[in-house]
């Protein structure tokens, strides 16, 4: 069994792919896994450029676009690994990011799913992670409500030096213990693009999972790049 199988969903970028990809191998030793790319449909060369440049790879080739929650899906076989990364293409993780993460949940068996601190390429922090929606939070401008709960609804401004238990984490990049995946279920389907993780936090928290947030695992994210091109909910 691997230490940790990455998962990563593609459409379209087949340069972000590239360089997500290097940044894996480029930052992760010590830790035995496996690459795992399920690609949508894509018509820009992105399944070829994965099989000539890592040709180790892993990679599921769907003739349409699948949706994010069923691309993670396919890819996830809880008997593989101990635990799964899933990262977006956009995605360049930086050093010791995954060892941090890995280690975080090595000391923590009761943790299910974690999440990393997003960065803009320029270091600074971006929302990393975020509360559940609620009639609240749907009624209410967020930035007010981070102004006046701080505690209730941190944000990103807010200085965290230390591992936060949250409600749910942006998923760009996540690690999840595979047990938990087994108690709880894969991706719900029912979620083409966004949302999918908060969902899944919700659920494996009903399952007595705790979820975090880990600081000091940063990654840079280049934010939104598949969606940019085109909405994925048209295709």
């Amino acid at each position: 069994m691997f230490d940790l199988s990455f998962i990563i969903v593609n459409w379209n970028t087949k340069q972000l792919l590239i360089d997500c990809i290097a940044s894996i191998y480029a930052t992760v030793t010590n830790l035995s896994y496996q690459i795992h790319v399920v690609d949508n449909g894509s018509k820009d060369g992105s399944v070829k450029a994965v099989h000539d440049r890592f040709p180790e790879v892993l990679v599921t080739e769907n003739s349409e676009n699948r949706g994010f929650a069923a691309a993670v899906n396919q890819a996830i076989n809880a008997d593989t690994a101990k635990y799964s990364v899933l990262l977006n293409t956009d995605t360049i993780l930086q050093k010791n990011a995954i060892h941090i993460l890995h280690s975080f949940l090595e000391q923590h068996k009761d943790i299910g799913l974690a999440g990393a601190q997003l960065q803009k390429p320029n270091g600074t922090p971006q929302h990393s992670f975020d509360n559940y929606p609620t009639l609240t939070t749907e009624l209410l401008n967020k930035s007010l409500l981070r102004f006046l709960f701080p505690f209730k609804y941190p944000s990103k401004k807010q200085i965290i030096t230390r591992p936060l238990e949250v409600e749910s984490v942006i998923g760009a990049c996540l690690i999840v213990r595979n047990n938990a995946i087994k108690q709880v279920g894969k991706l719900d389907e029912d979620y083409f693009f966004f949302v999918e993780e908060t969902d899944w936090c919700y659920r494996m928290q009903k399952a007595v999972w705790k979820i975090y947030h880990v600081p000091d695992a940063k990654v840079t994210h280049l934010g939104g790049e598949s969606k940019k091109m085109a909405p994925w909910q048209s295709a």
